[in-house]
């Protein structure tokens, strides 16, 4: 575990809702209608983002959304059919995965999430209770699908600057 500052990003691709939520608890079907989306597809080609994966739950007043696309640099525009969300410049604490594929999109959120914040609670970094309270609501998961590290991030504070 680490904490650094990072800069301003985009995630760039589609956004779902709760309710599009499997049984098991996964974003499978979403991950899949992403992948197979030309418009997705057209963009990440384009741009040099085909190695390129990242999901980020966004946390409000008891829910939440998911975003699952690329993590991109903040002034990358995001193209028609697609949608960009805007991530500020923050301090943050990050975990690095080794040896992980495509496949981790599609694990139980009510697992990946709690086993992620576990290891930031045994490593002192203090998270809300409720998500939804802090001002950077925000758990981002970005994959290198060429050297298979998964790096996931937890948005502790924005920036000041």
């Amino acid at each position: 575990m680490k904490k650094e500052n990072i800069s301003a990003k985009n995630v760039i691709g589609k956004i779902f809702m709760p309710s599009q939520i499997d049984e098991r608890r996964t974003f499978t079907a979403s991950v899949q209608e992403t992948e197979n989306d030309p418009k997705f597809r057209k963009f990440i080609e384009k741009n040099g983002y085909t190695n390129d994966r990242a999901g980020l739950l966004v946390f409000g007043e008891g829910t939440f959304m998911f975003v699952y696309g690329v993590l991109t640099d903040a002034n990358v525009a995001a193209p028609t059919g697609l949608s960009r969300y805007q991530l500020p410049a923050a301090e943050v604490a990050q975990v690095e995965t080794d040896g992980m594929g495509i496949i981790y999109f599609s694990q139980p959120v009510n697992i990946t999430v709690p086993t992620f914040l576990d290891q930031l609670t045994k490593a002192n970094v203090t998270i809300y209770e409720n998500m939804g309270d802090s001002e950077t609501p925000y758990i981002l998961s970005d994959l290198n699908l060429s050297t298979k590290k998964l790096t996931q991030t937890y948005y502790i504070r924005a920036s000041q600057d």
